[in-house]
Parts: C-alpha cells; sequence; structure tokens
C-alpha cells in the first residue's frame, strides 16, 4: 500500500516537472499576485485627490484657504475657477470628483458675522476616494475656522483661553451627487460584475481557435477560406452576439433589481460596452491564435484578468500606484472600461466626456485583433503548405 502511494507521488511530481505552465502557475503565481497587490497600496493611503475651488471671493483670505487645500496630503487643488457653472459642468462630466466654492462677499461677512456658508461638492460614485477627498477638506476648512475666528476675538481683547472654545466664523454644507448615501453596493458590485464577465468572456474566446488546432479541424476551416481576416470576424460574431445580449440583461434588468439605476443614455453605454466587447475579442482572439492547446490559451487568460480589477483603478486611484502598474493597468481593456462605464452609467456624460477611454479601448482592440490577423496568417500558411504537400505526397503514393 505505501509502495503504491509513494509511486502515485513519484509519477505526479514527473508529470508536473515536464508541464511547464504548471510550474509557473504554482511556483511563481503566488509570489508575482502578491507582489502585485502589495505594488497597488504600496502607498497605503491616498494623496493629492485633484480638486476644484470657486474662488467667488478673490481676497487675502480666500487665497489662504486655497493654499491651505494644497498643504493637506489627501488632496491636491488642480484648478481655480472663478464661474460656477464652469466647475459644475466639470463635477457633471466627471472631470472632477471635488469642488469646494468660496461664496462672494466671504471675508466681508466674517468680518460682519455674518457666517457665511463653503459649498462642498463632491462625486461619492467612488466611495474612497470621496471619503478622502471630504477628510482633506473638512480638516482644512476646520483649522481656517479655528485660526480665524480666534484671531477675531482676541483683536477685541478675549483671553486665549476662551477664544479656543469660542470659533465658528463660517459653516460648511456639503452635497454628495450621483449616490448620496455612499451605497457600497452602487459603487464596488458593478465593478466586479464587469470583471467576472470578462474572465467568463475570455475563457469561451479563448476556444475560438484552440480548438481547432487541437481536434485537427483546422485544415478544414481553411477550405472554407484562407482569409484570416474573414475567418476571425465570422467566428467571433456568435461570441460578440452572446456578449452583447448577456450584458444587456444584466445592465437593464438585473441591475434594477438591485435597484442600481442606469442613467446614461442608451447610445452612449452601447458605445462604451461595445468597444468593451471588441477589444476583449481581439485579445482573446489574439491569446487563442497564438496557443496551441485549450488549457495553455486559458490559463493564460486566467492570469491576466485575476489581477486586472484590482489594477483597473476602478476602487484604489491608478494615480497612486507605481509608474509600471499604470503602464500595464493600461494595456488591458478593463481599466478603460470600468473608468468610461462608471462615468456613462452612473454619472450620466456623454461619450465625449470619456474620449480618452474609448480611444484607448479602439486602439487595443486594433493592435490586438491586428496580431492575431498576422499570426493566424502564418498558421494558414503553414497548414495549407502542410495539406499541400500531403495531398501531393498521398497522389504519389497512389501512382
Amino acid at each position: 500500500m505505501i509502495k503504491k502511494f509513494f509511486s502515485l507521488v513519484k509519477r505526479e511530481y514527473q508529470l508536473f516537472r515536464k508541464n511547464n505552465m504548471l510550474k509557473l502557475v504554482i511556483l511563481a503565481g503566488p509570489f508575482a499576485f502578491t507582489f502585485l497587490i502589495g505594488f497597488v497600496y504600496y502607498n497605503a493611503k491616498v494623496t493629492d485627490l485633484p480638486v476644484w475651488v470657486v474662488n467667488l471671493d478673490q481676497t487675502p483670505m480666500s487665497n489662504t484657504i486655497i493654499d491651505a487645500l494644497n498643504d493637506n496630503q489627501y488632496i491636491r487643488v488642480e484648478k481655480v475657477v472663478y464661474d460656477v457653472f464652469e466647475a459644475r459642468e466639470a463635477m457633471q462630466s466627471a472631470k472632477v470628483e471635488g469642488v469646494v466654492t468660496i461664496p462672494a462677499n466671504f471675508s466681508a461677512d466674517i468680518n460682519m458675522k455674518r457666517h457665511p456658508e463653503i459649498q462642498i461638492d463632491l462625486n461619492t460614485i467612488n466611495v474612497l476616494s470621496s471619503n478622502y477627498i471630504s477628510t482633506g477638506i473638512l480638516k482644512t476648512m476646520g483649522y481656517i475656522d479655528a485660526g480665524v475666528s480666534m484671531a477675531t476675538l482676541q483683536k477685541k481683547g478675549i483671553p486665549s483661553s476662551i477664544t479656543s472654545s469660542q470659533y465658528n466664523s463660517f459653516n460648511i454644507n456639503i452635497a454628495r451627487h450621483y449616490n448620496p448615501e455612499t451605497n457600497y453596493l452602487r459603487f464596488l458590485w458593478p465593478g466586479i460584475v464587469g470583471t467576472v464577465l470578462q474572465q467568463i468572456f475570455l475563457m469561451a474566446i479563448a476556444l475560438i481557435f484552440t480548438q481547432e488546432f487541437e481536434k485537427g479541424t483546422f485544415a478544414e476551416l481553411i477550405s472554407r477560406t484562407k482569409s484570416s481576416t474573414m475567418m476571425i470576424f465570422g467566428k467571433a460574431s456568435p461570441y460578440l452576439l452572446y456578449m452583447i445580449v448577456i450584458w444587456a440583461i444584466i445592465l437593464y434588468i438585473i441591475f434594477p433589481i438591485f435597484k442600481i439605476e442606469v442613467i446614461g443614455a442608451f447610445g452612449n453605454v452601447a458605445l462604451v460596452s461595445l468597444l468593451f466587447m471588441l477589444s476583449l475579442l481581439a485579445f482573446g482572439i489574439m491569446v487563442s491564435v497564438f496557443c496551441r492547446t485549450q488549457i495553455l490559451a486559458t490559463d493564460i487568460l486566467m492570469i491576466v484578468s485575476a489581477p486586472s480589477f484590482i489594477i483597473s483603478g476602478y476602487t484604489w486611484p491608478l494615480s497612486q500606484m507605481p509608474a509600471f502598474m499604470q503602464h500595464l493597468a493600461n494595456i488591458l481593456p478593463l481599466t478603460h472600461f470600468l473608468s468610461a462605464f462608471r462615468k456613462v452609467v452612473f454619472v450620466g456624460v456623454s461619450w465625449q466626456d470619456v474620449k480618452p477611454e474609448l480611444q484607448a479601448l479602439s486602439i487595443l482592440a486594433i493592435i490586438y485583433g491586428l496580431l492575431a490577423i498576422a499570426v493566424l496568417k502564418i498558421k494558414i500558411h503553414i497548414e495549407a503548405r502542410k495539406s499541400g504537400l500531403n495531398s501531393k505526397a498521398i497522389h504519389i503514393a497512389e501512382q
């Protein structure tokens, strides 16, 4: 019994040694993913998140507030504007996640003890980022409020021991947009669903050509057409239709069941989704064409898909990751899709507001598609030549 057991162990070890992909997954995978996730959250906290300031007061005091906001570790004043409508448009187009509005006559109202109100607008679709922005702004405003009030009271001869407990020179109003109740399901669930669907779709796409290679039916496929482009489009079309139907059901039937409303216009949502699916198809087909077996193709795509959500910037801002991680994230379709998806579906922006993401998805689809066409063309040529030689050999043998 013991001898049989050790013979099985020895046999499995020998099989393991011969399987390079299995060795890579088991030996390198855990360390690679551990380091990958470690680098994503290396900074441990979010810093320098961009906010806009609407300075309607334009006085030394309002400039002091802007400087103080810039000194806060969590936020960075990306732009100072003097028009409320410009800032509102930036918020509505998801160009900025936080806006601080300093009202007109702010300094004068403080001096007259009218308690002016500073308006803070937050895009709370990303709960994590909005919390950091809110914390940074409120801390800064608290320090400013204390300093201004204490200085004013001390000028009137009130002792510092009393002024420290009597500051409240202005009020703060916080408005949360697009996810006002900071619903965590609305924040996280759509991104995870998109990621899971990506993995399922890629695993299905991986079989498009590898099953032809593995089953020996590639020659029969070539007999129908020798055009690599036509071959790819013909074989990919059913998968694209399948992906469109499944995604539409999830967006417009399942999401509403869980009270997740799709705000964006149908055309904008469809455009973002379609480009994502095309880039996924191109990427999956490229891997499918490169690999000879279904197992190898699915293994490669699973290795790529597993960390894609973590490094996509959906939950943890991409700007907080090391440069090489940002480059890695940018070659994955999911990164650009989730960025555009959140803006279009939940904020309701138009396709023009997500042009960078749409352009990135288009470029990735073209690059991966051209690589797949080029490699498939080579394989068609090799297979056609092989079939020609075989038929010639059979003809000679029959003679």
